[in-house]
């Protein structure tokens, strides 16, 4: 892969080498970051309660509306006619009286804990105690204690708000407590008594969390599928199975309540036909002793024949206004009350009876959990309102169409009549009484009959929703294992690499030979110097030190590019940097020491405004500035011996000069420099720092070779670059880099291998092994 060098226009490849090594040299703390992680994600899962998954399904009956014998049996059974009323069936098994019965029915408001010394585990049916809340203050809202054994039949609270002294009591005691009274007893099937933590809440505050933590879904068909996530599995289904045979409770009271209004209006109403029909039964028996009346049947059967058609339909539209007459008192009565359905009333006011009922019952349900100000309840009393008027319109228009057809087969009955002129006045009373004994007599059939299927349906009502599948448990769903330890190693080892990424990107100094010919690819890097000892940093004849032979190198390099240039002798090496405190002394002592081995060598401190030789030489007074005002035509009277080896002689830089860029750039500097070239094998001219001041400039078209010194974690990637304009804005052609004061996880070569046998340096302690 390549990219444009923003510097020269080129193309540069990525070292993908290069880029992961600068990740991998940081692997122990890649590797300590992945187990501390690890571990954290260890010690996390060891003392986390798990949560485990519980759940349990069940299906529900759809409506049926098919008719036949005991259709109007079929209409008070149980049963969802679709998904909207499934979906209230939802929100019902999990409202707050449901709830609250099953806290209850579990005793949910008391748990106890085995206290360890990182979490608590609940015991729920393992615990050794039983306990009762049997009252508690409204603005309760829960307590704790410790409860331990005290000898057989004793035990003691502790650590909880206690009335009085008193700490020790007996089980089965009656135990008054700031906030309520309870009792302990043992429990016969959990661990043997020990010491425990006891919790004590609110039953409306369990059931808050409860109905929080249950989830409700309806996965397809008349299903519903019920769960909830808890520490401890046992209870988590004993809340679902409980949860379901209440709900199923609560449904089967509604139904009741339905069929316990109808049984109540059809009793009324057979004691009311029973006292009429007697009355006709006595009113028929006097009529025939009054008239010796024995069979009338001979008599009158062809105008029976003839009339039957029009009784048949007297009877049937009587029958339907009775019962309209008694729906029409009931809705006119203004009492809220279940209407009787199923017994032949008019199509229209048999389903305006059944929508009615369906609302009553809906209030009544939502009254347990609301009050009557709720705006859903005054919602409710409106639609009801309303209903209600239509049942009294409805009825009342039947009403009037029944009795006009009454009237109108009465009167057809009556012509039938006026033409029997043969029959006696005797017939025609005798049948009308038998008349009204048969009206009276069939609906006092009806009305048994349905007393007996709403008695059978009251008998064997099934539950709302069967259970499928009882409640089970899945397993556990938190914290997920696999996961966190994944999440863990992950974070480990992303996190370091992501610090170092970024570490990277704001690191705007120079460190290795990578980062120099990254950005100045075109200017080569003949040496790479390691950190030098700060009691020992120059080197010596007989140093092997892994300092001493990068010098050894870089003076290697530097012959070679004097011999390219065809110079063999008195060649002119200026070593310069961008800025002050790169080691551009260091470096032009050493190579000048180095260099000594081989020739005869000039060291020219050319640094007027801050000198920096004597740190390595004992400095002299007369120097440079000295010979370039004097009138001296030679130098060698302000040249010394170093003293540092035989074949190194030192021009300090003399007396400090108000103008040195003048005095550098005098013919008599480049005079002298021609003259030394003839005395000397090597002249280094150590000079002052190009980005500071322009002192050097000069000295620059005068070198043979320009060491450009740059120090590691020092020279900023900005004076690199300024190294390079300079190179590319002077035409400097005879320019190099030399990196500085490198440490060893930043050398590619020497520091890698540590020179072989030439290697000194042993780490100690851990960092042999890092």
């Amino acid at each position: 892969m390549e990219l444009l060098d923003p510097q020269t226009g080129n193309h540069k490849k990525i070292n993908f080498k290069k880029e992961l090594f600068r990740f991998l040299k940081h692997w122990p703390w890649i590797i300590a970051s992945v187990v501390i992680f690890y571990l954290a994600a260890y010690f996390y899962l060891k003392y986390t309660q798990p949560q485990y998954l519980s759940k349990t399904m069940l299906l529900f009956q759809e409506t049926k509306t098919d008719k036949g014998a005991l259709s109007d049996l079929k209409n008070l059974g149980m049963g969802v006619s679709g998904d909207n009323e499934l979906q209230g069936e939802a929100a019902i098994i999990v409202s707050k009286p449901v709830i609250e019965k099953v806290v209850a029915n579990l005793n949910l408001a008391v748990s106890f804990y085995a206290k360890g010394k990182i979490r608590e585990i609940e015991l729920y049916n393992l615990s050794p105690y039983l306990a009762k809340i049997h009252h508690n203050k409204k603005d309760f809202i829960g307590a704790s204690y410790y409860i331990e054994p005290v000898g057989k039949d004793n035990f003691k609270l502790s650590e909880g708000p206690l009335l009085g002294n008193k700490e020790v009591f007996r089980y089965g005691e009656l135990i008054i407590l700031p906030w309520g009274s309870v009792s302990f007893t043992k429990n016969d099937k959990g661990f043997p008594p020990y010491r425990n933590l006891v919790v004590f809440k609110n039953t409306k505050v369990v059931a808050n969390s409860l109905e929080s933590s249950l989830n409700v879904k309806l996965p397809n068909g008349l299903l519903m599928e019920i769960s909830i996530n808890g520490e401890v599995p046992k209870k988590s289904e004993d809340i679902l199975d409980e949860l379901a045979y209440q709900y199923n409770l609560d449904g089967v009271a509604d139904k009741n309540a339905e069929a316990k209004n109808t049984a109540e209006f059809i009793d009324g109403r057979l004691d009311l036909i029973s006292g009429d029909l007697g009355k006709i039964e006595l009113d028929k028996e006097n009529f025939k002793k009054a008239n010796k009346i024995t069979d009338l049947d001979v008599q009158a059967g062809i105008a029976v024949n003839r009339l039957s058609g029009n009784v048949e339909n007297i009877f049937a539209e009587s029958s339907k206004l009775e019962i309209l007459n008694a729906v029409f008192s009931m809705a006119s009565s203004g009492k809220e009350q279940l209407f009787p359905t199923g017994l032949g009333m008019p199509e229209a006011t048999e389903a305006l009876l059944r929508q009615y009922n369906e609302m009553l019952l809906l209030k009544k349900r939502t009254l347990k959990q609301a009050t009557a100000v709720n705006p859903a309840i005054r919602a409710l009393d409106k639609d009801l309102a309303e209903l209600m008027n239509l049942i009294r319109s409805s009825a009342q228009e039947s009403r009037f169409q029944l009795q006009k057809n009454i009237g109108q087969t009465n009167m057809e009955i009556g012509e039938d009549r006026a033409s029997i002129l043969k029959y006696p006045t005797q017939e025609r009373i005798f049948r009308n009484i038998e008349r009204q004994r048969n009206l009276k007599e069939s609906l006092y059939l009806y009305l048994l009959q349905k007393r007996e299927e709403n008695a059978i349906t009251m008998a064997v009502t099934t539950p709302k929703a069967k259970v499928v599948n009882p409640a089970y448990t899945v397993g556990i769903v938190k914290p997920n294992y696999t996961q966190v330890r994944i999440l863990a190693l992950l974070i480990g080892l992303i996190l370091p690499l992501l610090i170092i990424f970024i570490k990277n990107i704001l690191d705007t100094k120079v460190r290795s030979r990578e980062d120099v010919e990254s950005l100045g690819s075109n200017i080569p890097v003949i040496a790479e110097i390691p950190q030098a000892d700060e009691i020992k940093p120059l080197v010596s004849g007989n140093d092997f030190t892994i300092f001493a032979e990068s010098f050894r190198m870089l003076t290697s390099n530097l012959k070679f590019l004097l011999r390219s240039k065809e110079i063999y002798k008195g060649g002119v090496i200026l070593i310069t940097s961008s800025v002050k405190g790169e080691g551009k002394t260091t470096v032009s002592t050493n190579t000048a020491v180095t260099l000594a081995g081989s020739g005869k060598v000039l060291l020219i401190g050319a640094d007027i405004r801050n000198p920096q030789l004597q740190r390595f030489i004992p400095e002299r007074k007369k120097g440079l500035t000295d010979y370039l005002i004097s009138e001296d035509s030679s130098a060698e009277s302000y040249i010394v011996n170093s003293g540092l080896v035989e074949n190194l002689h030192v021009m300090f830089s003399g007396t400090k000069a108000p103008n040195p860029n003048d005095l550098l750039d005098m013919k008599k500097f480049d005079a002298m420099i021609a003259m030394l070239k003839q005395n000397y094998d090597y002249i280094i001219l150590d000079s002052a720092p190009l980005m500071l001041v322009s002192d050097s400039l000069h000295l620059v078209d005068i070198a043979d070779i320009v060491v450009y010194t740059l120090k590691s974690e020092l020279t900023e990637k900005e004076m690199l670059n300024f190294a390079i304009r300079f190179k590319q804005d002077n035409e400097v052609s005879n320019m190099v880099f030399v990196l500085n004061n490198v440490k060893p996880e930043y050398s590619k070569y020497g520091y890698k291998y540590g020179y072989g046998y030439y290697s000194d340096i042993e780490k100690k302690g851990f960092r042999k092994y890092f």
